[in-house]
């Protein structure tokens, strides 16, 4: 299933190497820099791009209602809602705060599915 959406993301400092985080939940830390969002905890947004070291500017998609992509830690079922993982990744939520709502199925830990933004703060 294709989207058409105009995405919108601020740019933050990241907070480390995110090379290897692109589409991982984050979130912006006590120094104003964004690091990968932990277990089950609220996100400020999804890691857009690839900075490869502290202090490098991070594009973050944050506003809900947009549809981006997400990556999967573990399989998720089309139109499941997502929280984070330990690693920031996507799965089915559990206890942790709703970030987004899958739209489409992900099979398993690496997969990259579109996602609606929810980023649940209470």
């Amino acid at each position: 299933m294709a989207y058409e959406v105009t995405i919108h993301a601020i740019s933050v400092p990241a907070s480390g190497d995110l090379s290897a985080k692109q589409f991982y939940f984050g979130t912006i830390n006590a120094s104003g820099q964004v690091a990968v969002t932990g277990a089950a905890a609220a996100a400020d947004g999804v890691i857009a791009d690839k900075p490869a070291a502290a202090d490098r500017p991070c594009s973050l998609y944050t506003t809900p209602g947009q549809v981006v992509k997400v990556m999967c830690g573990a399989a998720v079922a089309n139109g499941a809602l997502l929280e984070a993982d330990a690693a920031g990744k996507a799965v089915t939520q559990a206890a942790g705060k709703i970030l987004a709502k899958a739209l489409a199925a992900g099979s398993g830990d690496g997969a990259i599915i579109p996602a609606l933004l929810i980023l649940e703060r209470s």
